[in-house]
Order: C-alpha cells, then structure tokens, then sequence
C-alpha cells in the first residue's frame, strides 16, 4: 500500500471507483476531545525525537557493523586464493604421489636383495644340515651293522 500511496495522484481511483488515496478527515484545529491539536502534538514530537535517537544510534551501530562486511571484490579475491591453494595442493598430493612410488620402488628392491640373500645363506644352513645327516647315515649306519655282525660273530 506504501508504494500505491507515493505514486497515486489526487485524481486516480481503483478498481471499486473509489480514490486510490485514503480520505483524511477534515480538521478545525481541534482534536476529538475539544482541545487543541497543538496540545498532543508536543508528546507526540517528544516519541518521534526519541524514536529517531534510537534510529541514529541503530544505524551508527550498523554503518559500523557494515565496515567488516566483506565486498564483491573480497569474494573475489578469495575465491582466487582458494584456487591458487588449491593448484598448489593438487601439485604436493602429485609430489608425494611420485615419492611414495620411488620409495616403494626402492623398498622393493631391497628387499627383494634381502629375500635373494636370506634364501642364499638358507641353502648354505640346509646344504650343511643335509651334510651332516649324510656323513652319520653313510658312517654310523655301517658302523653300527658292523658291531651288530661282531657281536653276532661272538655269540655264535
């Protein structure tokens, strides 16, 4: 109704036939009660000089508020540094990506050189042991038939 009110003229009606402005009454300077309009005027001046202090200092309030608010161009430039962050990121995760590889890589063949080693020195350690039970089989076994013969020999 505001917007209606500034842009209707004295002369406009709406749909009804009506004025499209409200009709004030007519006053003779005196108020419902008989007394002079000038008399309610006062407190009423005194509200509205209250009402516009309070007015000031909520928009003092704001204006200062408004200071820290940030700015198309603040945005902007955010954005631009988030990504030029973000193209730095994706480079380090490349960085690391390629490190990690080089150092599993790297692992890899020593360990690789550590099994080839370790399987190495296991075959010398099983050589040896297989060694060892041959010489006792190829010794003992004979030995030991030997003295089961001598024995027999004796008690025959």
């Amino acid at each position: 109704m505001g917007y209606a009110l500034r842009n209707a003229t004295a002369n406009e009606c709406n749909e009804d036939g009506k004025s499209a402005l409200p009709v004030l009454p007519v006053s003779d300077c005196r108020s419902d009660e008989g007394g002079n309009v000038t008399e309610n005027l006062e407190p009423r001046v005194k509200k509205l000089e209250s009402d516009v202090a309070t007015i000031s200092k909520n928009l003092a309030t704001l204006t200062v508020r408004s200071e820290s608010f940030a700015t198309h161009a603040d945005v902007a430039n955010v954005r631009t540094e988030m990504t030029a962050l973000r193209g730095e990121l994706k480079e380090d995760i490349a960085s690391l990506r390629g490190e990690l590889k080089a150092d599993i890589v790297s692992l890899r063949g020593d360990l690789t050189g550590q099994i080839i080693a370790s399987r190495g020195e296991l075959r010398e350690e099983l050589q040896k042991a297989i060694n060892r039970q041959t010489v006792l089989l190829l010794t003992v076994i004979p030995a030991t038939l030997a003295a089961i013969a001598a024995v027999a020999a004796w008690f025959r």
